[in-house]
């Protein structure tokens, strides 16, 4: 069964949502909301997006690298990334955490 996205005023478990895997909470055309279970001793190797993010650890413990430099995130904790910054994530023990993508506008040129 699909797991559908959130509506637009519609109330939703963070705790719950989406299960044991990672899911698009929501997805418009300025950002993505993505709820990310990382599962113990499966890191999600180096990658960047364009965007400015946010991530905020909702269960768990986890090293969230910026670059070479590990922060490391428990529930509750909060950062911000510039667009294009290199990031990793890891878990011993397992984690949510919830992702925030800003997109870039799109010109009238490119649509």
């Amino acid at each position: 069964m699909a797991i559908q996205h959130a509506s637009a005023g519609e109330v939703v478990d963070l705790g719950t949502f989406g299960g044991d895997r990672t899911v698009a909470v929501v997805k418009e055309q300025a950002f993505e909301v993505m709820r990310v279970v990382v599962a113990p001793g499966k890191p999600f190797p180096p990658h960047k997006v364009d965007g400015p993010i946010t991530v905020q650890c909702l269960s768990g413990r986890c090293t969230f690298s910026v670059g070479d430099k590990p922060l490391e995130m428990s529930a509750g904790s909060w950062l911000h990334l510039a667009g294009g910054a290199m990031h990793s994530l890891e878990s011993k023990e397992g984690a949510v955490m919830l992702v925030t993508i800003m997109f870039a506008p799109k010109s009238e040129d490119s649509q």
